[in-house]
């Protein structure tokens, strides 16, 4: 705990130790420290069901994964003449990764209905593979954090409108190796994403797209 403590001080120019708003919480290794410097968006608007089209007499609809943007930053650590603790720091590379949900609303239409709530009673985990070298920022686009069977199966059913709240903090987790020691570190960062049946990315670019979508799977 003293070594963290020293490194926070040492680096408080840099990161801020334990996570500050609107970044992560950022993970002290021996040579480098890492952290989520940006998500986009920081609230998703996951669409439920887009409405594709017609044909005849079926409705054409499909379901989407959603996915973010984010930034990986890494500064070698220095000491308090502001030089490098080491000649040599470290890539770091992040394996896998995971998120983890909590309702943001009491009133969460999801939460209500029990095979609603059981997507998000655990976490949302995946494999990965992103290096980070030394003093560096890297941009890693398309995240998958929600899948569209999510959707076509209960979402859909539950979030159809933003009156269903159904309003999730997400906590994203990625879990790091520092290359040339070994030393494993989970650095974190947030979200917000809310599900309903938006207008937004419906083919037909109209407002009767959602009504028509809804009208579709009740």
């Amino acid at each position: 705990m003293k070594k963290l403590a020293l490194l926070c001080m040492l680096s408080s120019a840099v990161f801020s130790c334990g996570g500050g708003s609107g970044s992560g919480i950022y993970g002290s290794y021996d040579t480098v420290l890492v952290g989520i410097t940006s998500i986009v968006p920081a609230k998703v608007n996951s669409d439920t069901v887009v409405f594709v089209g017609d044909a005849g007499q079926r409705c054409q609809l499909t379901f989407q994964d959603d996915a973010i943007n984010i930034k990986i930053k890494s500064e070698t650590i220095k000491n308090v003449a502001g030089q490098p603790v080491t000649p040599n720091p470290s890539p770091v590379y992040f394996d896998s990764y995971r998120v983890i949900w909590s309702s943001a609303v009491s009133n969460n239409a999801c939460e209500g209905a029990p095979e609603c709530r059981q997507i998000f009673a655990t976490p949302f985990a995946q494999l990965t593979s992103i290096t980070v070298p030394p003093d560096s920022e890297v941009e890693l686009q398309g995240l998958v954090v929600t899948l569209a069977s999510w959707k076509s199966s209960v979402l859909s059913q539950y979030c159809v409108s933003s009156l269903d709240n159904c309003i999730y903090n997400a906590i994203l987790e990625l879990h790091g190796r520092e290359v040339l020691t070994g030393k494993e570190k989970i650095v974190r960062g947030s979200f917000n994403i809310q599900f309903a049946n938006y207008n937004q990315g419906n083919a037909c670019g109209a407002s009767a797209c959602a009504q028509d979508s809804t009208v579709c799977i009740r």
